[in-house]
C-alpha cells in the first residue's frame, strides 16, 4: 500500500482533504439539527435580570382608589 502512495503521493493528499471536508458537513449538520431541537426563546422573561431596567407595563400605572 506504501508503494502505491509512493508512486500517487497527491492520491493520498485528495483523500486527506476529502476526508476533512466529510467532517466539516458532519460537524455542520450536526450542529443545525441541535439547534432546531432547542431554540432560543425570542425574548426574555419579565422577570429575567437582562430586563431589571425595564419597569413592568402594570407598574407604571398608578392605582386608581
Amino acid at each position: 500500500m506504501s508503494q502505491f502512495f509512493e508512486n500517487h503521493p497527491t492520491l493520498l493528499l485528495a483523500a486527506e482533504a476529502g476526508l476533512a471536508l466529510l467532517l466539516l458537513i458532519f460537524i455542520v449538520v450536526w450542529t443545525m439539527g441541535t439547534a432546531k431541537k432547542h431554540p432560543r426563546p425570542t425574548r426574555a422573561p419579565e422577570d429575567h435580570p437582562s430586563r431589571a431596567g425595564q419597569a413592568p407595563k402594570e407598574a407604571d400605572r398608578t392605582p386608581d382608589a
